[in-house]
């Protein structure tokens, strides 16, 4: 087919077949007979060729010459034409000449416009029939090779001369927009590659073409710092020079390195970097800071990042990278772009030391030291924190990058008001340029606006314990001092446990009591006493019964009042860890001789005195219902537990108590704290 420019193998790349059982045509070779066919066929058809039809005629009516286009052709194509228009009006070298000033500009910028509008000639038949997806492909090379050889000539002659007294001194930033123009105008578009298997030629000569645009700019920019020794500049100062040709060095070479292994974020980094450096070179046209790179000023190399974002940005360059999720792409870019960052801002604070240890004064030195040490750390937070978990970081990172931009922007403000001080192109890049790449990657596209929208980060600490960093709450309550231990408690007539005697209520003489064997037990929270319990006569049983009111009971009335298990309560042993409670048997006092006869009751003798049990305090000033109430005040409730062990349960059902006091009930082992604990939701 003639003119042919949509994707997919055409003619020119497979022997040519016949459809619909149609015959060869007459006149043309059996080669030649498909370039005779309709001059534009849409994408995935085929039209029987008519055997009347003339080479290269128009095609039929109702018939769309421009079908299969995709968009983003016709994007690259107004990019390419705005920025060879654009490059006219900038300065083109040092001594202040625009692109316009020179005729051999307007030459080149003229050939390399025309170029554009030859896939549209070749779909409306205006070609001849012989052109192919091919032949578009050769021709726009061919037509903006002379602005490439141009930009070379004058980079050459900036590096012989070196002196701008002979009207060749510098490279400006028409060079650098008009030389990216060129390169959009002459890479291949969307619709007229092939096959990835069939055309792997086209990928493989843009991947060059790349390596050699980077190359220029990363030798170009050693050796502008070779030359600086050359320049008469103090120690210190080359030392900044050299930290600035490392900038460009990273800032080229990174991207350039991700690419050639195929990275899809590095290549989509180096694009952003070249469309905010296109930015940045128009809006500060007039700052030669910004727009003049020179051998003869020590710098070299960033004007052509714009031309090295351009060959990126290739369809022929794209298909060679791996593909991944969108959102892990547009992440990856943002944390890339984030160790850009790092190194501008750090080598923005290195300038600073050595300029100011050269004898430079100013304020600008000392907040460009200060604000580059803090964006490098601020960036380096965002940047780890983005890799580790994207949905959890990426505020952060959005964060850090709004930080850097704006301590950027108040060094330019500083460096813009005060006499005599400058600034290049890193703090521009600082203050806008990288920054709006990060937001860029982690707002504009759609699948990571969605993606974000659908995971919403979760909090890193417990949904109790998070608000304690940053609420004020009253402390936790300190730790009750342990109680000492009490020592057995003997009785009046003996020392041993259980009397011993004829009605047999304790072991016989001469036979050991066995204690049961201790279960294993956890250790006890530090804040909780420690209590040893000790099994001692109820309260009831502290009084001596005397031998008068003995005597005036029955015999069976005095026997069941002398039983240990009728006259002391039991008691019940309190639940240790995941040990349930168990009911125990009171100490009775041992009796001996005629005491121990049945129905004896035991009197006391001299100062002997019995301790009552130990009972937990009831104090009168607190109560159930104040403990559950959620009015109460959280001071009252740290007291409560303290002063009313009894209470704990209550308090920590209270929907108002406070984590730090609920994490202290939780290490308590109490069963009833932790049911009450449980039932809240904890």
């Amino acid at each position: 087919m003639t003119n042919e420019t949509d994707p997919g193998p055409g003619p020119d790349q497979h022997p040519p077949t016949r459809t619909h059982g149609e015959p060869a045509a007459t006149g043309p070779s059996e080669e030649t007979a498909p370039r005779g066919a309709s001059p534009v066929l849409e994408e995935g058809t085929q039209e029987p060729a008519q055997s009347a039809q003339s080479a290269g005629s128009a095609p039929s009516a109702g018939s769309n010459p421009f079908a299969g286009i995709p968009v983003s052709d016709y994007v690259r194509d107004g990019v390419a034409a705005l920025l060879l228009f654009v490059s006219l009006t900038m300065p083109w070298d040092l001594l202040g000449h625009r692109a316009s000033d020179k005729i051999e500009v307007i030459l080149v910028t003229v050939v390399s416009l025309l170029s554009l509008s030859l896939p549209y000639l070749a779909r409306t038949g205006a070609l001849p029939a012989t052109w192919t997806v091919h032949t578009t492909r050769r021709a726009r090379l061919v037509a903006n090779a002379p602005y490439v050889l141009l930009a070379a000539v004058y980079i050459v002659l900036d590096l012989v001369n070196r002196d701008a007294g002979n009207g060749w001194g510098g490279v400006g930033s028409a060079l650098s927009l008009g030389l990216a123009g060129a390169l959009l105008a002459a890479q291949p578009r969307q619709a007229e590659l092939g096959p990835v298997d069939q055309d792997r030629a086209v990928s493989r000569f843009w991947t060059l073409v790349l390596t050699v645009v980077a190359g220029v700019a990363l030798v170009g920019a050693l050796v502008a710092f070779v030359l600086t020794f050359t320049l008469g500049v103090p120690p210190l100062l080359v030392l900044g020079f050299l930290v600035l040709a490392a900038m460009t060095v990273a800032l080229v070479g990174w991207p350039l390195w991700g690419v050639l292994r195929h990275d899809e974020a590095w290549r989509l980094v180096l694009v952003g970097l070249g469309v905010a450096l296109v930015v940045l070179f128009v809006l500060n046209t007039s700052n030669q800071g910004v727009s003049i790179d020179s051998f003869a000023l020590g710098r070299f190399g960033l004007l052509l990042v714009p031309a090295v974002a351009a060959v990126a940005s290739s369809p022929a360059l794209a298909r060679t990278t791996a593909t991944s999720s969108p959102v892990t792409t547009w992440v990856g870019v943002a944390v890339r772009a984030l160790d850009l960052i790092v190194v501008v801002a750090a080598g923005t604070a290195l300038i600073g030391v050595f300029t100011l240890a050269a004898g430079e004064r100013g304020a600008i030195l000392i907040l460009s030291i200060v604000f580059g040490v803090l964006a490098a750390g601020v960036a380096l937070v965002g940047r780890r924190s983005l890799a580790r978990d994207a949905v959890a970081g990426r505020t952060l990172a959005l964060g850090a990058a709004g930080v850097v931009a704006l301590l950027g922007i108040v060094l330019l403000i500083v460096a813009t008001n005060q006499a005599g001080a400058s600034f290049g192109t890193p703090l521009l890049l600082l203050a806008y340029g990288l920054p709006l790449v990060v937001v860029f990657a982690l707002t504009v596209p759609a699948e990571v606006r969605t993606h974000f929208a659908e995971n919403r980060p979760t909090s890193l600490v417990g949904a109790d314990t998070a608000p304690s960093a940053y609420v004020w709450q009253p402390p936790a309550p300190r730790p009750a001092r342990p109680k000492p231990a009490q020592e057995p408690v003997a009785g009046p007539y003996g020392s041993g446990s259980y009397a011993t005697g004829p009605d047999g209520y304790g072991p016989e003489a001469g036979e050991q009591e066995h204690e049961p064997a201790a279960a294993p037990s956890r250790p006890t929270p530090a804040s909780s006493p420690v209590q040893q319990v000790r099994y001692a006569p109820s309260q009831q049983a502290t009084q001596p019964v005397h031998h008068e009111e003995t005597a005036q009971q029955s015999p069976h009335a005095v026997r069941e009042t002398a039983r240990p298990v009728d006259q002391y309560r039991t008691q019940v042993l309190p639940a240790q860890g995941n040990e349930p409670s168990r009911p125990v048997q009171p100490v009775v006092p041992e009796r001996s001789g005629y005491a121990a006869r049945p129905g004896y009751a035991a009197q006391s003798v001299g100062d002997t005195a019995v301790l009552p049990p130990y009972q937990d305090p009831q104090p009168a000033g607190f109560t159930a219902a104040q403990a559950l109430d959620p009015s109460t005040p959280l001071e009252v409730l740290a007291q409560i537990v303290q002063e009313a062990p009894h209470l704990r349960p209550q308090v920590a059902a209270n929907p108002s108590t406070y984590p730090a006091l609920l994490e202290w009930l939780g290490n308590l082992g109490d069963p009833a704290v932790d049911a009450a604990l449980r039932s809240r939701g904890r």
